[in-house]
This record gives structure tokens, C-alpha cells and sequence, in this order.
């Protein structure tokens, strides 16, 4: 009886271990559907979109804007994007409901650079050469950024001419004889630099280093962002998803492997050209910051642009040890 007792006992437990088990093996068979742009802030992806390209649970789609991302992301087209990071608190204060955003994770540190055509090299810790000159930058976001990084060294007089935009401004860095300065992001830097023109350009200063020189907090300018419902209703396919990510970011700015993250960014459209992605990576500072360490990081970043009325709290932290 004793016997047959402990034998019940022991199937019993063996059960609701196997239920239990079944329960955690469950599969989310949810696609996972990924947007994200030319340039730096898609970069990380390259590796993981080569990895996935028969995996139908898996898509990957390219825009040609943030604002042609972001307007597939509130049409629900997509349900993660990755995108400049200055643009989250814009989009999130739009986007509400099934849509409302959270940001997973940094994906790229800083990506400008001044270029000058006088071979000028500016020390990241003394700006002071840079009083009195113009500079030509083409988009809002990075000149808040080099506002921040003057006003902070107390540099005057410094003129950020808008009149220019990404496209049109490395024409006029040949025809204008007024344009000796630019601010500038990759790969455009890379593009810009190996112009055969009137006038040749080298880098003058990496304004991440200039940045880092007044505070403690990196410069952000890339991440992945996600639908908050998704997140919740999908919770291991994110952790899945950020797990993969990471690693595709850390193989991808591992100088090894820079002739093939140079192809798979010019196959995933990231790039336009191999010698210009092979060039560009090393300067595009890829990095995966999540949870407690991004939401620091980010607010401070958005606290010095004062592109924020408040600090972000909606951020969805996956720690690296659930990673693992």
C-alpha cells in the first residue's frame, strides 16, 4: 500500500512537471515584423537580416524616412522600427492606443563629424579655433547637438547655416566658396570624403569625442523602438528578438569581420556601396545599451537637447542577464 502510494506520489509530480515544462516550450508563433533606414541607425541589423532571409517569422522591410517608417508603424504595418533616437519623444507623444511606443534598445553612439577643407584638426577638449566660423549642417537634430557642445565650451559667435540639407550639401561643398565647415553624419562623412572635386575634405573633429569631453553620458543617436502592446503580448519573442540583436550588433563592429559587415550592410540597402561601407562602419559606433543604463543615458541626452519636456518613463528594460 506504502508502495503504491509513494508510486502515485511520484507520477503526480512527474505530471505537473511535464505540464509545467510544456508550458514554458510553448511557441509564439507571432511574425515579428522589423522596419528600419539606410544609414547608421539600420546598421546593427545587417547580420541578423543575412541571418533571417528564409525565416518567414522574421521580416524585415526598409523605408527611405523617418517619417515613412513611423507612418508604416502607426499604420501597423510594422511593430519595431529602428530610428533616430532624437525622434522618439515626437513620435511618442503622437502615437497612442495599440501603437503607443517604447524603446527597447540604443543601437548607435554618435555618428557626426565636422569636416573641414583647410586640413584643420580640432582637439575634442579645445574648441576654441572654431569662434568666428561658419558651419553648414544639414538637419535640426545635429545642430542641437553641436549647440550643446559650443554653448558648453563656451564658444561664441559660431554661425550653423541650415541652408543646405543632406542632399544638396555635398554639391555645395564643391560650387560654394563660402562652405569650409560641415557637420556631417556616416556614411555621408565617408561619401563626402572620397569626392574627386575642387575642393578635398578631411575630418576636423569627431564630435562624439568633443561630446564625451563635458559630461559623463554618451552621445545616443540610434535605436530600436517597439509597440508596447506588442511587447507585453509578446514578451519572449522580444527577448528572443534582443538577444539576436545584440550579438548582430557585436559581430558586425568587430573589426574580423568588417569585409563581410560591409556586404551584408550593402545587401540589406544600409549602404550604398562596398568601399563605402568598409570605410564607414568603424566610424558608425555601434553599441546595444537596454533597461536601466539606456533610459539614464537617453534622458540625459534628451535633457541637454531640451527636445523633451520630461524624461521618458515608458521604456520597456530587458537586463542582459535574461539574455543569456
Amino acid at each position: 500500500m506504502k508502495k503504491a502510494l509513494v508510486l502515485l506520489l511520484t507520477l503526480a509530480l512527474l505530471l505537473v512537471s511535464l505540464v509545467s515544462c510544456a508550458k514554458k516550450n510553448t511557441t509564439d508563433d507571432t511574425t515579428v515584423r522589423v522596419g528600419y533606414l539606410s544609414g547608421s541607425t539600420g546598421l546593427g541589423l545587417s547580420k541578423m537580416i543575412a541571418d533571417n532571409k528564409d525565416n518567414e517569422k522574421l521580416t524585415f522591410t526598409k523605408y527611405n524616412s523617418p517619417v515613412e517608417i513611423m507612418a508604416a508603424y502607426a499604420n501597423g504595418d510594422i511593430d519595431l522600427a529602428a530610428l533616430p533616437t532624437n525622434a522618439f519623444p515626437n513620435y511618442s507623444k503622437n502615437l497612442s492606443g495599440s501603437r503607443a511606443l517604447s524603446m527597447l534598445a540604443v543601437n548607435t553612439l554618435g555618428v557626426l563629424y565636422l569636416l573641414s577643407d583647410d586640413g584643420a584638426t580640432i582637439p575634442a577638449n579645445d574648441l576654441s579655433s572654431l569662434a568666428g566660423k561658419t558651419i553648414y549642417v544639414p538637419e535640426q537634430a545635429p545642430k542641437l547637438i553641436l549647440q550643446h557642445v559650443l554653448t558648453e565650451n563656451h564658444i561664441e559667435n559660431v554661425t550653423l547655416d541650415m541652408q543646405y540639407d543632406l542632399e544638396t550639401l555635398p554639391g555645395a561643398a564643391q560650387t560654394d566658396p563660402d562652405v569650409h565647415y560641415i557637420l556631417f553624419p556616416e556614411p555621408k562623412v565617408t561619401v563626402l570624403l572620397s569626392q574627386n572635386g575642387a575642393k578635398t575634405y578631411s575630418i576636423a573633429l569627431d564630435l562624439t569625442e568633443a561630446w564625451g569631453e563635458i559630461g559623463n553620458d554618451p552621445l545616443v543617436q540610434g535605436c530600436m523602438v517597439v509597440s508596447k502592446d506588442f511587447a507585453a503580448q509578446h514578451s519572449g519573442l522580444i527577448s528572443s528578438f534582443l538577444s539576436e540583436y545584440k550579438a548582430s550588433i557585436n559581430w558586425m563592429k568587430e573589426p574580423a569581420n568588417l569585409d563581410s559587415a560591409a556586404q551584408y550592410a550593402v545587401d540589406a540597402g544600409i549602404f550604398p556601396k562596398l568601399p563605402v561601407a568598409k570605410q564607414a562602419i568603424p566610424r558608425c559606433n555601434l553599441t546595444f545599451m537596454t533597461a536601466e543604463e539606456m533610459a539614464t543615458t537617453v534622458n540625459a541626452f534628451f535633457a541637454a537637447l531640451g527636445i523633451a519636456e520630461q524624461p521618458i518613463s515608458s521604456f520597456y528594460g530587458i537586463s542582459d542577464d535574461v539574455m543569456q
